[in-house]
Order: structure tokens, then sequence, then C-alpha cells
């Protein structure tokens, strides 16, 4: 007892002098200048700004703010101290790259409303402070959570050591939190944190307590300040938001914390488990600190499955609800609402209906709509994170043959996954895959698709064989070595890498193959690099093109490869937004060797800026457009006309409305001879038959102005989210080809599993649809050569 005692005294005595010795020093984070404003990012662990708040934290900085992150967490849920100290080495080194300085420190244990929190500042970079409360973590699937224990239930919490030595420990109860917790965010101009308004397990409980509480304090600061809620895990699901340019630093700076955190960091790399789901995106809902709200606030969803592309929907008191084509409507409209447990516990809420305000129940292995109560165990579902949606009996929801099921909650596949809205990435229209091309020249197509590297940031380009089945061959490979350490970007000026860079297929100097041509942002403008086909391979890229700032990446909705000159050679229309509406459509032509300077083709006005542009063609003739875009809630076409010298913009006209613009895929092809004006659209069947992934397929000459789609054929046993279609025709015949996604069994944080695949469909007279050719699946993963081909949908 005496050395405890004895011991106690001591330690005390070393904090006092040591932070006597803090106060007495002139601190960097104080001689920062803050005068352009003060960002104060509070979240739970030590990844979650990084991978959820980012780059809106870079932006800041960029900006000159000074910016203080608060990591409540300290490691993960049991983990040891030494776990604790690796996490914060990590973020260290990665907020060092944010900075794009060396990643040194100064460490000290700061007193905050009579509570020491660790204190971390960046030498080269004082407006860079992180703040470490190391409280312990509770688990991401259920179990102890001790922050809502010390929210909901007023339980005193121990931190982890504030010493490296392992002394020091600090206690922390709701009020004293509070009290710390004030005094950080009272110097904030802007605030970011979590989502509050969710449950467990939808997100990670750690999150959303940490952005109740910061909520619940920035009411008590008695002033307006601008607050930000980040979405978390359901975003792994939606579509990329984030730019390119700042997706690729994004990477950059998540793959450095991780390169320490676990020491692996291809995940980052990729669009496909782990972290790597996170890094392009940031969704987010704006409010003020004096706006009052309660702890919960309930936000409405859908559930969506991508393998139907289908919505779950509300039924009559005593029915089972159903899946629908997604309409918007209220009776697709749900709300998680949080049940009387004691944190940490799984079946923990009750999924309710908007339209009707009942609760879906499961009894004897049947779904039923009934009054809510929040004590019937029947009523009880765990909202699983990462997609899957745990029923009350402990079933996973699912969708077979176009109808809901449930079953045991293993080996699950894509049916079993479920967005917490219908704009995911499996209907995100801007997304491609591969391209088609002669590329040897022998009047055979073939399929060029790109291929993340996971080792970093570049890219692999593989051309595959349209005629028959055989192992895809490497035409070029852009290897970009990744440093963590490193302060400068992997990616810039005439470094190649895949997520700031979009891809064109043509043959841009005539000599009869196919080339690669690569866009990125380079010296304020774009840069157009050429990678020439030999016949077996593409060469080492050379500029074609470099503009000057004027045209930037970041502006052009879409480029479009086509023979808009009549020359033969491949040039590269730019459909650049306009700052007032519309678009206006560049066209730089081919010299042969290189890129002449863009030319405006036409002011397009009353395009959509989410125009789709595919180029209209006749043999022997100039490239002509037409515009695929959603206008009025409808799926409509725009003919664009080349005429030479310039371009002119016809009347919009809509398509039926049973082509519902979110659920639309196309691509054009010389279906009728060998003109290349037949529009060709897929959409999913959802006519509410339980016919097992159907898809229609109907055409539109876009030659006659009067035409309507017509429906031209079927196809079974796949699903529209799964494919993305070409059209090609070479000596032997015209086709449909499916460059498409093999299911594959779901592991955690596995959003997009499966591999690629390639298969053949002839093309008959009146668009008959001959027997399938398998052209064989394709090595890799489906997601890591989904690409996004234009901004804006």
């Amino acid at each position: 007892m005496r050395s405890s005692a004895a011991r106690l005294v001591r330690n005390s005595f070393f904090a006092f002098l040591a932070l006597l010795f803090f106060a007495l020093l002139p601190g960097p984070a104080r001689a920062a200048d803050c005068g352009a404003g003060t960002l104060v990012t509070v979240v739970a662990h030590l990844d979650d700004d990084l991978l959820f708040v980012d780059p809106a934290i870079s932006e800041r900085l960029d900006a000159g703010w000074c910016i203080t992150t608060v990591h409540l967490i300290g490691g993960a849920n049991g983990a040891n101290f030494a776990y604790v100290l690796t996490r914060e080495r990590a973020s260290r080194l990665a907020y060092a790259r944010m900075a794009g300085v060396p990643d040194e420190w100064i460490e000290t244990n700061l007193p905050i409303a009579g509570k020491l929190v660790h204190q971390m500042v960046l030498k080269a970079k004082p407006q860079v402070r992180l703040l470490e409360l190391r409280l312990p973590g509770g688990a991401v699937r259920g179990g102890r959570e001790p922050l809502g224990l010390l929210w909901e239930q007023h339980a005193t919490l121990s931190t982890y050591p504030m010493n490296a030595d392992g002394s020091v420990r600090v206690q922390y109860d709701r009020a004293s939190l509070s009290a710390m917790l004030k005094v950080i965010l009272a110097e904030a101009s802007q605030i970011y944190t979590l989502n509050p308004d969710t449950v467990p397990f939808l997100e990670h409980p750690d999150h959303i307590y940490a952005a109740r509480i910061t909520r619940h304090v920035a009411q008590t600061l008695g002033k307006s300040v601008p607050i930000e809620y980040h979405i978390t895990y359901p975003t792994g699901d939606w579509p990329g938001n984030v730019p390119a340019a700042e997706v690729q630093r994004k990477r950059d700076i998540v793959a450095s914390y991780f390169s320490v955190d676990g020491s692996e960091y291809s995940h980052v790399f990729g669009e496909f488990q782990w972290n790597g789901n996170w890094v392009a995106r940031r969704y987010a809902f704006a409010d003020r600190s004096d706006r009052h709200a309660a702890d919960f606030q309930a936000r409405p969803i859908q559930l969506f499955n991508a393998a139907a592309s289908r919505c779950l929907s509300a039924a009559r008191s005593g029915q089972a609800p159903t899946l629908a084509a997604c309409t918007g409507s209220t009776a697709q409209q749900w709300r998680w609402d949080p049940l009387t447990v004691y944190p940490g516990n799984t079946r923990n809420a009750a999924l309710v209906s908007v339209a009707t305000s009942q609760c879906i129940a499961e009894r004897d292995g049947y779904l039923i709509s009934e009054t809510c109560d929040q004590w019937d165990m029947a009523q009880r579902w765990t909202p699983w994170d990462f997609g899957l949606v745990y029923t009350p009996l402990r079933h996973c929801l699912g969708e077979n043959d176009g109808k809901l099921t449930m079953r045991g909650c293993t080996l699950l596949t894509t049916r079993y996954r479920w967005a917490t809205t219908q704009h995911t990435q499996a209907t995100d229209l801007r997304l491609a895959t591969a391209m088609a091309g002669d590329i040897a020249g022998t009047g055979e197509q073939a399929a060029v698709y790109v291929q993340r590297q996971h080792g970093g940031p570049g890219f692999s380009v593989y051309a595959a064989s349209l005629v028959k089945a055989s192992p895809p061959v490497l035409w070029y490979a852009s290897t970009v070595p990744f440093d963590p350490r490193a302060t400068a970007p992997s990616c810039a000026n005439d470094t190649l890498c895949f997520d700031s860079a979009r891809f064109l297929l043509g043959d841009f100097d005539g000599d009869g193959k196919a080339d690669l041509m690569v866009i990125t942002a380079r010296h304020g403008g774009t840069a157009f690099w050429l990678l020439r086909s030999t016949g077996n391979r593409f060469e080492a890229p050379r500029l074609w093109l470099q503009t000057d700032n004027a045209f930037r990446p970041e502006l052009a909705q879409q480029y479009v490869a086509a023979d808009f000159s009549g020359t033969g050679r491949a040039g590269v229309l730019i459909a650049q937004k306009r700052p007032d509406s519309g678009l206006d459509l560049w066209l730089a032509s081919s010299t042969g060797s290189a890129g002449a300077a863009p030319v405006l083709m036409a002011q397009a006005k009353t395009l959509g800026q989410n125009a789709n542009l595919l180029p209209v063609q006749d043999p022997g003739s100039r490239a002509s457009l037409v515009a695929v875009e959603r206008a009025d809630g409808r799926l409509a076409l725009t003919q664009i006309v080349n005429e030479g010298t310039r371009m002119t913009v016809g009347e919009r006209r809509q398509l039926p409305a049973n082509f519902l613009p979110d659920f639309v895929k196309v691509t054009i092809g010389a279906v009728r001879g060998k003109a290349n004006n037949t529009l060709i659209l897929l959409t999913p069947h959802l006519d509410g038959t339980a016919q097992d992934a159907v898809i229609d397929i109907a055409t539109l000459d876009t030659a006659d102005a009067r035409s309507v789609p017509v429906q031209a054929a079927t196809l079974r046993g796949m699903s529209w989210s799964d494919v993305f279609p070409l059209f090609v025709r070479d000596k032997r015949n015209a086709a449909l080809v499916l460059y498409r996604r093999i299911d594959a069994t779901l592991g955690d944080f596995y959003f997009t599993g499966g591999a690629p695949a390639l298969a053949r469909y002839p093309v008959g007279d009146g668009f008959a649809l001959g027997p399938a050719q398998d052209l064989g699946e394709l090595p890799g993963l489906f997601s890591e050569t989904v690409r996004i081909d234009r901004l804006a949908q």
C-alpha cells in the first residue's frame, strides 16, 4: 500500500513538472497563425478522420487554416497499449504527408479542463495538432461499448496511459468529458464529426457516440458554428464523389497510415474490400451548433438490393414487404428506430415503414407488417454494417428469383447485400469498364481493360480476344512505386495513375490499329498521352497534346474518341462544362503524330451537364454524336450533327417513361449494315414477375428522328448491375459483348466481390441474339477494372 501511494505521489510530481515545463514553453500550437480559421474534427478512431472526413481536412489545411483533430478512442476494442501507440504513430505519418512536411512532432500531455490529453503538434507546420484522449473502444459487431456506457449509463471510464512508460491514466465521466471537449470546440470556426443519426451496427457504435457527444457539446457553446456530420460505413457501396486529383492524394495519405497500422496498404489502392472502399467517398450533412437537436434524429433510408435492382417496399398490415421497382415513394422509405438495449447489444433496432408506421416482424420463418412493440423480440433486427441485414431470428435478408428471401448467414453472395440508397455503385452510370477496338490491325476486335495495381496507384492494361476464349495479354503496365514516408505526391505531372486518369481507345495515327489515349491533369491544364499500338503491345506514352489551364480534367464532363474529321484518324472531343449551363464541345483533331489545339465546335447550352455522348458514324464520313441524358425525370436523346467546322445541336426528345433514367445502360453500334447508328439500351426487368435476373434489350435507330425504342431481346441469369455492354462488328459478324461480374461469396467489407468475365452474343437480323459464347473469366477483380468515365450522371 505504501509503495503504491509513494508511486502515485512520484508520478503526480513528475506530471506536475511536465505540465509546468509545457506551460512555460512557447508552444508551437499557440505560435501557429490561425487567422484563416480553425477546423476541429472529432472522431472515434485514429483512421476515421482519414477515411470518412478527408479530403475536407486537407482542403482547410491548404487554405491556411489551423486543424485540430480529436481522437476519442485509443487503439481498438480490447487492444493493448502498444497498439494505441502504433496507431498514433500511423496518424502522425499520415498528417505529415497531408501537410507535405517531415514526420517530426512535439508530443506533450496537455491539461484541458482538468484532464490530461496527449497532444501531438507537427514541428514544420504547427497549424496541425492531434489530440488523443485514449478512451477504450467498443466492437464493430456488438459487445461492451465503453463510450455508450459513459454517455447513456453514466459510467466512469479509465483511459489508456498518458505516458509511454504506461503511467498516468485519466478518469472520465459524462460531465468531465463534455467539459473537456467544450474547451476544444470553443476555438472552432468549423466542426466536423461523424454520423449521430443512425443506429449500431449500421455504423460502428463508437462512430455514433463520438458524433452524438460532439453535437451535444457543440450545442452548449453559446454561438453558431457550422458543423458537418459524416456518414461512414454505408458509403462504401455509394458512388465515388471525391474529385480524381483528391482521391489520388487521399490514397497516399491513407496508405501512409496503414503502412504503420498493420503494415499492409494494398487494399487502400483498391475498390473492393477493407479501407479502399471509402477513399473515393465523402458524404456529409450540414447543420449549425445553435440548432438544438436530440441525441438521435431518425433519417429515412431505402433498402436497395443491387442484384435485383429493386427496393424493399412496405405492405398493408398483416402482409409481408416485397421487392419492387424503385420509385422513391414513401412505401419504400424506412427507418431504423433504436430500441431500449444495453449499449453494445445486438437486436437493437426496429425496421419501421415511413408510410405505415408499422414494424416488420419475423414469425414462423415469415416476415409480416404489424403494430410496433419495442419489447417484442420478433421485431428486433440487427441493421448490420457492410450491407448485411440480420432478421430477428438471425437470418440474413436477401433476394432470390426476384423475391425476398431469408437464409443462414454463411456463404452469401451479393444477393444478400443491401444499400441504404438506390444510388450505389451498381447504378452509377458514369462508370466504364472494357473498351473494344482492332488493336492488332487484323480486322478482329479485342477488349481492352485497365486494372488497378495493388502495390501502388499505377495500372496495367490487358487485351482479351473477342473471337475465342484465351488468357488476356498484358499490353502495358504503368507501375508507380509507393513510398509511405514521402512528402511529395505519388502521382504528379508525368506520372500516370489509375484514379487520376481517363482512358480512350481509337486509331489516333491512322495506321489501322487502335491506340490507347490516357488523359491526365498536368501543368495546370490537360495532358493527352498517346500509347501507340505496335500490334502486340502499347508503346510507352508520349505527349500527344498539352492544353493550357482553360482545359482542365475537372471541367471535362466527358472525352469521346472518334474520326470527327473524316481523315481516318481519331480525334478527341472534349465536352466541357459551361459556367452557366450546358456543355461546350471542343475538338482536338489528330495531325497524325500529335493533336491540334482544341477548336470550339458547339456551344450546347441546352444539353444537360450529365449528358453521355456517343459517337455516330457512317463509313467514310465524319463522326457525329448522340447525347443520352436525364431531362425532367425522363431519359432523353439529342442529335448533334457534325458539319465539319461546327456541330449543330438538335432538339431533345424524351423516351417512353418505362426507360427509367437511373436504370438504363447504353452502347451504340452498327447493327444494320455498317453505319454505327443503332442505340442499344439495357434495362433490368422490373415488372414484378418472379423471373430471376432478366435484362431487357431495346434498340433505337438514331438516324430516324421519329424512331422509338423497340424491344429486341432479353438476357437471363445475369444481374443488370453486373454487366457493361459493348457492340462490336468485325470481319466475322456483329456481336453484343458483355463485360460482366461473376458473382462471388462475400467477405467482410467486401461490397463488390467477383471476377470479370466476357461473353459474346452474335447478333442477327432484328437484333436476334445467337447463343452466348463464353470467352472466359479474366484474372483479377471486377471492381478493380471499373473506372469513372464521366463527371456527372
